[in-house]
């Protein structure tokens, strides 16, 4: 099984309260939900709760999905 997130679908946003909404797309060939919740970019962990994922499949190819995730976070170093 292959699984990765799409970099370019990375977006990290921040609140005036420093939590970060984080979206990000997992690609991966095997069916099911694939949503991490912590994610290390930039030297910097961010860890908390998945709020929104969607599964679908990747147009006009076979066997192959991708995870739409949204990701409240905080920083964790």
């Amino acid at each position: 099984m292959a699984t990765f997130i799409e970099c370019t679908s990375l977006n990290i946003s921040y609140d005036v309260m420093g939590i970060a909404t984080i979206t990000y797309t997992v690609v991966h060939n095997s069916p099911g939900m694939y949503a991490f919740n912590s994610i290390s970019t930039g030297g910097r962990t961010f860890s908390g709760y998945v709020t929104n994922a969607m599964v679908t499949t990747i147009p006009n190819t076979v066997g192959w999905y991708e995870t739409h995730v949204t990701l409240i976070t905080t920083t964790t170093n």
